[in-house]
């Protein structure tokens, strides 16, 4: 486990008073309810994160979910800076 996903299982544990361990059981359970869901959108989003199919470890998780939503978030500065050079 990398350092940062270390520190983010602290943060989450002390703003929600238990343990860190306790976070990364509850984070790969949601992985795994997630990996187990019929939706397509959902499935789509589980095949790019792990094309092979197995379980991602929670750095994996976390990096690609960090990289969505920095994708997202540029994408919205993006069209923001568009609306205002019209």
């Amino acid at each position: 486990m990398t350092e940062k996903t270390k520190i983010i299982l602290e943060m989450i544990a002390a703003e929600n008073g238990i343990s860190p361990e306790k976070v990364e059981q509850e984070m790969m359970k949601a992985i795994r309810a997630g990996m187990a869901s019929t939706d397509p959108h959902a499935q789509a989003l589980w095949k790019q994160m792990c094309p092979d199919g197995k379980e991602p470890s929670l750095d994996t998780f976390l990096s690609f979910m960090a990289n969505r939503v920095n994708m997202m978030m540029d994408g919205k500065n993006q069209k923001k800076k568009g609306k205002n050079t019209i």
